[in-house]
This record gives structure tokens, sequence and C-alpha cells, in this order.
């Protein structure tokens, strides 16, 4: 097993190597980076900047394969194994951490088990989770920046288990189990107030009244002194329920059941994405147990973020479950998205018109046939966390938040500050699609789940030779792969969705990733300016604007397609006369950067 938890550490047959067995401090550092990555490939020129930042040695691409060098001796004795271990790409290299055990993998593993899991059996996994945790991530490389990033995401996953184990130990009336689990997550972040109402509740159940309530002053001490803060609504409920010795069982939170809906082939349905979901339930579950919480998920178009959406909407009984998306068309149109998450989760509900009068703002149809008088923002604000406190639990999925109007965004962040309500509101976000300067990025939200292209071990067991590199791991050209049946070739209507994508980028970025991709890949844009023609530094910039794009992506000082199915798409589209245009302007003498023709006129009709 691979230890990330403490110092580095891996256990292999018998034999333990240790911080001092890996050929020194440097080759350490470039496994812990290849380790960080979780089977993604991680370029030379990445991991010469998290080595030395910008005091690069002369030749420090030679120094980082004499570090590989050293670092697959000590990993395995047999030349063979150590390769596999860690294999060389272009320009990169990668920890095949589908042929080790990881602990940061079996501890992921064990908490989305438990997520699907009655009380009894998901209590059993958060505790085989936790026994894995020997300390912080890589405690030994406190300022390193791959560790510092891997560390801060784990802490929180760390502190949502021993929170979830607290929970679960509530729900089975095991309360001294509780109040230790409460007890370890205050002390991995002082101002958890659910950490804090846990431990309240189970020593309110343990008959210590007023050790209860001294926690509960401490903490509001605590928080006005440091924070200038008070304790939440729910915090305070607590607090007014011990001093008036309501029955212990009343107060236990509300179990969530899982639905047994029938899902679908699971080869297909989540690949990869399990732990995403897992980590959006604990997140759903804390909310609707505790206070309001906002939760995004950002990803590539195709990469699977409204099937979360669909997942987390059939996983849970007991909630409120409104759904709804933004659209480009409506962004004039004030609060549309909200409204219609609204209107579907409390379709069945009667609403107090003379108390929530400003809510008519929002919602118009509650004032349709009556004297119609205009609200304050903050009145219409205020009334909609009175409804959404009134009527939790309450989960809203919005789709497509980069098209939501400022409205919108304004009471998402409202209601981040002013809800103590039980409700979470889960958007997803398009990468890519919104600029530094967008009101988006202006929330704040509770957590992010970021969707990677899925891994070369994710792929294996769908069993198609080739499939992640043909596909990239791109989750929407995979699932095109499998279903046609055809391998590696695009159907018609996906090709077409593919041009069109690069065509929405203008005639001139059109023009440039034609060119591009008749090019081997990754290209210099000195000889892509060669080609087209057009000033280099012009070019340079709408390269680079195109990474943002996500089309293309920076390799090294040279660029290349994100995923070769969109290059092949646009090379079937070169017409012969347009690539011999390309050949002659760039020359006789340079005929191999170019892709011989016979590939770029193939079965999808060049």
């Amino acid at each position: 097993m691979v230890r990330m938890f403490g110092p580095l550490t891996i256990d292999d047959c018998g034999r333990t190597l240790g911080a001092g067995d890996f050929g020194g401090v440097r080759p350490k550092q470039v496994l812990e980076i290849l380790l960080a990555a979780r089977g993604h490939r991680v370029s030379t020129d990445r991991l010469a900047e998290l080595l030395w930042g910008d005091a690069r040695p002369d030749n420090w691409a030679g120094s980082i394969q004499t570090f590989i060098s050293v670092l697959r001796r000590r990993l395995a004795p047999e030349r063979e194994r150590a390769r596999a271990l860690v294999s060389t790409e272009p320009e990169a290299y990668r920890f095949a951490t589908n042929l080790v055990l990881l602990d940061l993998d079996r501890f992921d593993e064990l908490l989305e088990r438990s997520a699907r899991q009655p009380t009894h059996l998901s209590r059993q996994s958060l505790q085989q989770a936790l026994d894995l945790v020997q300390g912080e991530v890589l405690e030994d490389e406190p300022y390193a920046v791959w560790a510092q990033e891997l560390r801060g995401t784990y802490h929180g996953r760390v502190l949502g288990a021993h929170l979830d184990a607290a929970d679960a130990a509530l729900a089975e009336l095991d309360y001294a189990d509780a109040l230790a689990h409460a007890q370890r997550a205050a002390g991995l972040d002082g101002f958890s107030e659910r950490a804090r109402r846990i431990a309240m509740l189970a020593l309110y159940a343990l008959g210590r009244q007023h050790e209860a309530l001294a926690t509960y002053r401490s903490f509001r001490e605590r928080l006005d002194q440091e924070l200038g803060l008070e304790p939440t609504a729910d915090t305070k409920r607590l607090e007014g329920a011990i001093l008036r010795q309501e029955d212990v069982r009343t107060l236990l939170p509300r179990p969530i059941g899982r639905a047994q809906a029938d899902a679908g082939p699971a080869s297909l349905r989540l690949l990869g994405r399990e732990s995403e979901l897992a980590a959006l339930e604990r997140a759903v579950r804390r909310a609707l147990d505790g206070s309001f919480a906002l939760l995004l998920i950002e990803g590539e178009a195709g990469f699977g973020k409204t099937r979360l959406l669909d997942e987390l909407a059939t996983s849970l009984v007991g909630a409120r479950i409104g759904r709804a998306a933004c659209s480009q068309l409506e962004q004039h149109l004030p609060y549309v998205p909200l409204a219609a998450s609204l209107r579907d989760a409390l379709r069945d509900t009667e609403f107090d018109l003379h108390r929530l009068q400003a809510l008519g703002q929002i919602l118009p149809e509650l004032t349709l046939g009556d004297q119609r008088r205009d609200y304050a923002e903050l009145e219409a604000l205020e009334a909609l966390v009175a409804l959404i406190e009134e009527h939790g639990p309450l989960m809203l999925l919005i789709d497509d938040l980069q098209w939501a109007e400022p409205a919108t965004l304004a009471a998402l962040h409202y209601l981040q500050r002013r809800c103590a309500g039980r409700a979470v509101v889960v958007g997803t976000v398009r990468a890519g699609a919104t600029s530094a300067d967008h009101p988006l990025r202006g929330l704040q939200p509770d957590l992010v789940v970021t969707l990677e292209p899925l891994t070369v071990s994710d792929l294996v067991p769908l069993g198609v030779p080739n499939l992640h590199a043909t596909t990239g791991g791109n989750p929407r050209f995979v699932t095109e792969a499998v279903a046609n049946g055809r391998g590696p070739e695009p159907s018609a209507t996906l090709a077409d969705a593919l041009l069109d994508q690069c065509r929405a980028e203008g005639p001139e970025a059109y023009r440039i990733l034609l060119a591009a991709s008749a090019l081997e890949q990754p290209f210099e844009p000195e000889a892509l300016a060669t080609v087209i023609p057009a000033r280099a530094a012009e070019l340079l910039e709408e390269l680079e604007r195109l990474c943002e794009r996500r089309i293309l992506r920076v390799d090294g000082f040279r660029f290349r397609f994100r995923y070769d199915l969109v290059r092949q798409v646009l090379v079937a589209n070169l017409s012969p006369a347009r690539r011999r245009l390309l050949q002659s302007r760039l020359g006789s003498g340079e005929r191999g950067v170019l892709l011989p023709l016979a590939r770029t006129s193939g079965s999808m009709g060049g």
C-alpha cells in the first residue's frame, strides 16, 4: 500500500520504503507530485515549476530524467515493473495508481460506500476510512504547493467523515461514539458549528445537560470574540430545546433514506464519477441536517454535470426537490431559474400570501388578480429566506448557472448569508464559459466539485482497446465510442456538433483550428504562423484563448488539441485543395510536419 496520510510510506511485499528510501529529497518529491496527480499525466514543465519555481537549473530536463531513473530503481528491482509504475509519455510522466493500493483511493472508496449503505454498515465503512488516517497528508512536506493542495482537500474530507460518523452514531443512539467523533471534528475545525451541535446533543442524551449548555456558551463566546458572529438559528434552537428539557429523540437528525430506483447500466452511467457523487451526497446530507449550503459542479460540456444532478434527484427521499435550468435567451428576465426550481419543489404547497406578499417579486403568479405593488429587492429576498426556512428540507438543482442573470446570483449569495433553513442549492457551471469578472465568480460555494477527464484506469472495465488514447477520457466521446460500436470513429451527429463548436469560436479561430489539425501534434506556433500566415504575437494570443475555451491545451512551449477526436473531425473536413495550399506555404523542406494525406481523408469523409 502507498500511504500518503502522514509521511510518504510504501509497503510492498514485506518491504517498507520510508522518506529516506527514495534516493534523495528530489526523487521523493517527484514521486509525491506524480501520486498527487492520481493517475493523470504531469508534464516535465509542470514538474520543474513545482520543484524549482523560477530558479530552474540549466539542465533541468536532464535533472528530472535522473530523478525518475533513481526513483524507478528504488521503487522496484524489476526494470519492467519499475517502468510500468512510473511511465514515460511525451514530455510528461505518469504514476500508474491502478497498479498499487493507494490509501487516499481506499479512503475515498470507503466514504463513497458509506453514503449508499444502511446506517449500521455506513458506520463500519466510515470507521475503516478513518482508521487509514495516520496524520495530515504528506505531513513531512509542510510548505510544498502540491502537498498543501492535497492536504487541504483531505482535511475537509476527514472532517466530513467524522461528522457523518457522529450523525450515524446519533441515529443508532450510540451517544458516546457520536460525542467522540464530534470532538475530533471540532479539533479539526474550531468553528465547525455542526460539530458543536452534535456534541451538545450527545452530551444532553448522556444526561450531561450542564456540559451541553457549557459547550454552547463557550462556542458562542469564541464566535463573538474572534469573528464577531452569533451561532446560527439551528444552534440557538437546540440550546432552547435543552433548556426546556425536550425529549432527546425528537431532536435527532432527520434520516434521509436512499431511493431504490433502477439506475441503468453501471458501466457507463456513473463511470469514474462515484467519488464526486459521494462527495455531493455527503454535502447535501450535511446541509439538510444543518443549514443552507451552495454546491457547484464545474466541468466541460458532456462531462456528466447534469447526470450528477439526475443522481442526486433520485438518491434522496424525505426532502422537497426542485429542478430548473438557466437559458441564455432568458438572461434579461430576473429570477427565472430560481422561481422555476421553487415552483417544482413546492408545487403542492399552500403559501401564506399575507405574510409573504413580497415573494411576488420572485413568483409573480402569487399576486395575479390582486392589486400589485412593488417591493424592495431586500423585502423579496427576506420573504424567500422565510419560505425556505419554513419548508425545508429543500434541495434546488439548477443547471447551467453560467447563463444565470445577476438577480438569481445575487439571491443565491444572499441565501448563503441569511438562510438558516435546511436547504441546499446544487448548480452546474460549464468550464471555460465564464470570465474572471463574471458575477458567478463572486459566489463563495461551500463545495466545488470539478469534473476532470476520465483516467485510463476508469476506462479499463469497459474493455475497449485504446479507448483513452482516442477519446482523451472525455465522457461524451467515451459514451459515443462504446455506443456506436465503431471504436474511435464519431457518428455524423457528434462530428457535426464538434464542428459547430469549433465554428462558434469565429471564422478566424476556425481557420486556425483547421490548419493546426493538419500539423503533427504537438505543434509549434511558428510552424502554424507559416501555414496560415499570421503575425506570431497575435496568433499566440488566439491560441491561448482557444486553450481557455478548452479546445487546445499547452504542451511545454507548444500546443496540441485537448482531445484528438476533435482534431480528427477537423482533419476529415480539410479538402485536398486546402491541404495542398497549407503544404505549399510550409515549404518542401519541412514536409514531414504535416500529417500524411492518407490520415486526413479516411472514413470520416474528408
